[in-house]
């Protein structure tokens, strides 16, 4: 079954390996105990024992300590202190308190964990990477979810040379039957081969971690976040889109939606984590939108959303556009069709209109659906992009078996703008006003401010109706 829309969805933090604003301390091992499952006592044991530790307590100067003794310096160097606190507490409110399940591969210096949120409706596959060289730094935490609930009912399952030659070669034939980019799955397919002669899978033995290896392999070559291999059964019928069944719907009873309030100034706030399609999310929008209807700008802070529906997509920008627009198009590889998406002709209540003044803020975490939402809007003119370059995550995936054992999710189709003809894979989108995580919400009202003044004083001067 080929999922057109589905498989578009981002869940939280599946695909995007970020780097968190790890926290913590100096804490022993036997402090990083949690629901029984005593982390390893190795460099990578530790460094996870202090991050747990120190998200549980949420202390600011807790960060700032973990930062300090863990960091890898050339990550310090690219975030600044302020943007890590204020993540770690967006991820605090979210997660609420992280419960190691189990320990499913661990070395001196790699581990991978599962990990229970206490707030969120899944199990997350945590994956802490360091440098390769003294004195191995955190460079980031690659984090998957949710994790298949087959995977949960025992430890990572062995694997020998035979699976492993196995499940590469059907990697191999999902991607150059499906890849949305033919001549780079030839180039997939050869760092494979060249991996597997030099053998470099032949010390792992743990499905888990072969499946976090091979992705880690195959997007090194493609640079796509979308193409993800995990541990797990029979790739399942992905149904037609998110509904209020569905695990990501319950994400939190607002639907994703954080915060909505007018500003100082008459500016719109709108804060959003998900970009949901079921009915309770399209009408938790369309109440949002409601209460800034009235406002003379407004700004969409999408610092935090990791994607999700198209729908929610043609939904709001719907609100801001006079008429039905072209937002964007997908070239589908498996069909050899191209779609179309547009605004809808009607929204429940009131329109902003074409006029009122639209930004929207993004960071290194704004990915999927979220980021087609802000290329969109920056290519029609009808939003200032203020804050960070995004993911660079584009492509629609569809989930396929390997060998009864792994599932893979392939990009079959891929963004086509109606405008530059290009997409925002592996390059992200660029703001037109750089501000750090922390500083994006006032620089934004600061350029809608002038442009309300701007707009108010042609006014003055032109009082004819």
């Amino acid at each position: 079954m080929h999922c057109l829309k589905a498989t578009r969805l981002t869940t939280l933090l599946r695909l995007v390996a970020i780097v968190l604003p790890f926290i913590a301390a100096t804490v022993s091992i036997q402090s990083a105990r949690a629901a029984d499952v005593e982390l390893p006592d190795t460099h990578a044991g530790r460094c996870a024992a202090a991050y747990l530790k120190a998200f549980n307590t949420g202390h600011d100067d807790a960060v700032r300590a973990f930062e300090e003794r863990y960091r890898a310096k050339s990550s310090l160097k690219a975030r600044s202190m302020e943007d890590r606190l204020a993540q770690h507490r967006e991820l605090k409110e979210d997660w609420g308190r992280l419960t190691v399940r189990r320990v499913v591969e661990s070395k001196e210096r790699e581990l991978t964990l599962y990990v229970d949120p206490s707030d969120w409706p899944g199990t997350l596959m945590f994956r802490f990477d360091f440098e390769p060289k003294e004195p191995y730094g955190l460079l980031g935490i690659l984090i998957e979810g949710p994790v298949d609930p087959g995977q949960l009912a025992g430890h990572s399952t062995p694997i020998d040379g035979e699976t492993r030659g196995k499940a590469i070669e059907a990697v191999i034939d999902s991607l150059n039957r499906t890849y949305v980019y033919p001549e780079v799955a030839k180039k997939m397919e050869a760092a494979l081969r060249k991996h597997m002669a030099e053998g470099r899978y032949e010390d792992i033995s743990a499905s888990a971690a072969f499946a976090s290896k091979l992705t880690q392999d195959l997007q090194a070559v493609s640079h796509d976040l979308h193409l993800t291999i995990r541990e797990g059964g029979q790739a399942q019928s992905c149904g037609t889109g998110l509904d209020d069944g569905h695990p990501m719907a319950k994400f939190s009873d607002d639907y994703g939606f954080k915060k909505a309030e007018v500003l100082p100034g008459n500016i719109g706030y709108l804060k959003f984590n998900m970009f949901l399609d079921s009915e309770g999310a399209l009408n938790k929008a369309a109440e949002m939108m409601a209460m800034l209807a009235g406002c003379d700008a407004l700004i969409f802070d999408l610092r935090d959303n990791t994607g999700g529906s198209p729908e929610m997509i043609k939904f709001l920008s719907s609100y801001i556009f006079d008429k039905p627009t072209h937002l964007n198009s997908f070239y589908n590889r498996l069909n050899d069709k191209t779609s179309e998406t547009w605004t809808l002709e009607e929204v429940p209540g009131r329109r902003l209109g074409g006029g009122t003044p639209v930004y929207v803020l993004t960071s290194s975490r704004t990915g999927s659906a979220a980021e087609e939402f802000t290329y969109n809007l920056k290519h029609l003119k009808r939003a200032t992009i203020v804050g960070e370059t995004t993911v660079g995550a584009a492509h629609p995936v569809e989930e396929q078996d390997i060998i009864g054992r792994f599932k893979i999710r392939v990009p079959y189709a891929r963004a086509y703008n109606p405008i530059t003809k290009k997409n925002w894979e592996g390059v992200g989108v660029i703001p037109h006003v750089e501000a750090r995580y922390g500083a994006a919400v006032d620089k934004a009202v600061e350029l809608a401010r002038a442009e309300i003044g701007k707009t108010q004083e042609v006014k003055l001067k032109d009082p004819t109706p």
